[in-house]
């Protein structure tokens, strides 16, 4: 998403609607492909993406008859020399760059993608991946959706999903340079979405790569690299090069970035990638008779874009320097989708959405069916993904009720349900087995209904040798409980025309985590927190707090730990205690399982302490003194002195104390030759490389 674009120096021109009669000129125009009828082109499309091996069409005379397809490879003429030259940085203004999620390590693909591309050579066609993801009529719905306080990208989506009431069709994912490949690209494609990647020439740690770089072949190393993560995905997928380089300063000019564009796609297609469907992607400034940079000058070529897309909102005042007036999607789009007719390509929304209207409650929300009406009134229009993020303006769905519920209605129109949706929602996902999960399936959907419609037959395979399954619909409570390991809950729907869908929901059920603990290399001051933990063969933390009490006050860390089949042992080191004090602390053990808690306490050196001065076995003429020690962790010497006035006088032989943790009884010989009716006075001393205790002097009185 860019920083919104000037209004001056005058507003965007609002283009007439073509009429019906323009709406597909001359040219390779593909929103049918040739050959292929409607009903058989969606099943071509629904197979490709429920991971078979082969394309299949099924004659709309007979849906038992299937007729396997398979794309012929054709050749790829050899890529041209590209600019080396570094160039000049494009005149756009200083945007706000799109969102760009990085890697989630915490979410691991639980089986591989399925096997939806048919073995390609060098250069083969991708016209199989774009027929899968071009709808006879209506239009692919999805997002993007930011992570927020979620644990995992996934788990986002899918509480999005859950908001609005429906599994997306495609989900926008947006990588840096060196991000691929991505964990959650594979999770959404196991989920049954169809992933819109953007792929930025721009590193993990900032650093640009300029396009003339990409052009001169300098990076084909990585481009490879993103090919092969793309290709092992082996579904029918959008990829797009640095989306939006009217927004992007700092890599290059109009020139550059035609050429890097060319360059990356050339790459993948030497490859033998076949299941990228290219996308170019813009905002509808080089669309404006007043841009910098027109469209014209930015397009890479028919013979390396597939689709045309757009990043559109309404802005209205949200942000600086950019249009404070409302804008349909109508004005907004209006250019953008005449340049796409006159190259004869189909459409794609890639971004969109509107802030609300203070003074106008609802207004948001009418602009929402609005603008989803007239982008299904488009025949060129094949796919819509709405930017469900705070970027430069707040752009979430749920921004009010209304608005909401206005996403949630235009979701579930007939002309956003252009294939069917096997959608299974699990109460659970993890925990402690037995793990007793309650699976929702009853939104799925099938082509052209909404939740629970058009569904002729469904089957759910619970990943441990059970299945449920039914016609109609598929109900919202199925109970299952899973024994421990990791399990694949996997939907299949078949709707009225005979066309599938999945879904697969990943569930670990374990045994709770174990551990022990202890504490070593104890110091005056410091120590290290020992906790040798058991997750039983699952990744998990294992956090460390600390303090004086058994509130933990004095810090915490938390540690990960891999997944390994044995007892695995983290430690963490902690300074700053304070000399001879107690010490508590706790560690809080994390696995899918669940979470166990374990606690310590120990104490630190420091100089020897007494609790206790006592005498024992007197009689009138003698006793033995005693006296109860603490060494405090370090070896101690200690005795007892005494006498008859309070200079005493008298010591004890010297007794050695080890470094124990605990209290020590240190005693005099049996004292005789003392008199009757006598007091004396004596004291504990105790002495180690901290310090030196004189215990306090005491008094006894002889019996008679």
């Amino acid at each position: 998403m860019p920083a919104p674009a000037s209004s001056s120096p005058a507003p965007r021109p609002t283009a007439a609607p073509p009429s019906p009669a323009d709406a597909h000129p001359a040219g390779p125009h593909r929103r049918r492909p040739v050959g292929v009828a409607g009903p058989g082109r969606a099943l071509l499309a629904a197979a490709a993406l429920a991971g078979l091996l082969t394309a299949v069409v099924v004659p709309p005379s007979t849906a038992a008859t299937r007729l396997v397809v398979e794309p012929t490879p054709t050749s790829t003429p050899t890529p041209t020399p590209s600019p080396t030259a570094e160039p000049t940085a494009d005149p756009t203004p200083t945007v706000t760059p799109t969102p760009q999620p990085t890697v989630d390590p915490t979410v691991a693909p639980t089986e591989p993608a399925p096997d939806a591309t048919p073995p390609p050579g060098p250069g083969a066609a991708n016209d199989w991946a774009e027929a899968a993801l071009t709808p006879d009529d209506g239009l692919l719905f999805g997002a993007s959706v930011a992570r927020g306080a979620h644990a995992s990208v996934d788990a986002a989506v899918s509480a999005f999903e859950a908001s609005v009431g429906r599994k997306l069709d495609v989900h926008r994912w947006y990588s840096l340079w060196d991000e691929l490949p991505s964990t959650p690209l594979t999770t959404t494609v196991q989920r049954g979405r169809t992933p819109l990647l953007s792929v930025s020439s721009k590193r993990i740690d900032g650093t640009k790569i300029s396009w003339s770089a990409v052009a001169s072949g300098a990076h084909d190393a990585q481009i490879v690299q993103h090919a092969a993560a793309v290709k092992a995905l082996r579904v029918p997928m959008y990829v797009s090069f640095q989306h939006e380089p009217d927004y992007s300063p700092g890599f290059g000019d109009a020139t550059a970035y035609r050429a890097a564009f060319r360059h990356y796609v050339e790459v993948f297609r030497a490859q033998g990638v076949t299941n990228a469907v290219w996308t170019w992607i813009v905002t509808p400034t080089p669309f404006s008779p007043y841009a910098t940079v027109t469209a014209d000058a930015l397009y890479p070529g028919d013979d390396v874009v597939d689709q045309i897309a757009l990043d559109a909102y309404n802005w209205f005042g949200c942000a600086a320097n950019g249009q404070t007036v409302w804008s349909s999607m109508s004005r907004t789009a209006s250019a953008f989708r005449a340049f796409g007719q006159a190259h004869g390509k189909e459409l794609i929304i890639a971004e969109w959405g509107s802030v609300e209207d203070p003074a106008v409650p609802g207004r948001k929300a009418a602009w929402l069916r609005e603008s989803m009406a007239t982008l299904a009134s488009w025949p060129e229009v094949t796919a819509v993904l709405y930017f469900h993020h705070h970027g430069s303006c707040s752009w979430f769905v749920d921004s009010t009720p209304s608005s909401l519920e206005a996403f949630a209605d235009i979701a579930d129109a007939p002309a956003a349900h252009t294939r069917p949706s096997a959608f299974l929602q699990a109460s659970t996902t993890h925990g402690t087995a037995p793990l007793a999960v309650t699976f929702d399936a009853s939104r799925s959907s099938g082509t052209g209904g909404g939740a629970g419609e058009n569904v002729a037959s469904w089957s759910l395979t619970y990943g441990d040798g059970t299945t449920d399954g039914g016609t109609g619909a598929p109900p919202a409570v199925l109970a299952h409980v899973f024994a421990p390991g990791d399990h694949t809950a996997r939907l299949t729907v078949t709707d009225t025309e005979g066309v599938t869908s999945t879904d697969s929901v990943a569930i670990t059920a374990a045994e709770l985590p174990t551990g022990t603990l202890d504490q070593k290399d104890v110091t005056d001051t410091s120590a290290t927190l020992y906790a040798w933990v058991d997750l039983h063969g699952y990744a998990g933390t294992v956090r460390f707090d600390w303090g004086r009490t058994t509130e933990y006050l004095g810090g915490s860390s938390t540690v990960a730990v891999p997944a390994v089949a044995y007892v695995k042992t983290v430690s963490q080191p902690v300074a700053g205690i304070p000399v001879g004090s107690a010490y508590h602390w706790r560690a809080t053990i994390t696995s899918p399982a669940g979470t166990t808690v374990l606690t310590r306490s120990f104490e630190t050196a420091g100089p020897p302490t007494s609790s206790n001065q006592y005498t024992a076995g007197s009689t009138s003429t003698s006793t033995t003194f005693k006296a109860q020690v603490h060494p405090h962790r370090l070896t101690t010497t200690a005795w007892i002195e005494w006498g008859p006035t309070t200079a005493l006088g008298t010591s004890s032989p010297v007794t050695t104390v080890p470094g124990l943790t605990y209290e020590k009884t240190v005693a005099s010989n049996l004292v005789t030759g003392l008199a009757p009716r006598t007091t004396y006075y004596y004291r504990v001393v105790a002495k180690s490389a901290l310090g030196m205790l004189y215990g306090p002097v005491r008094t006894f009185t002889t019996p008679r």
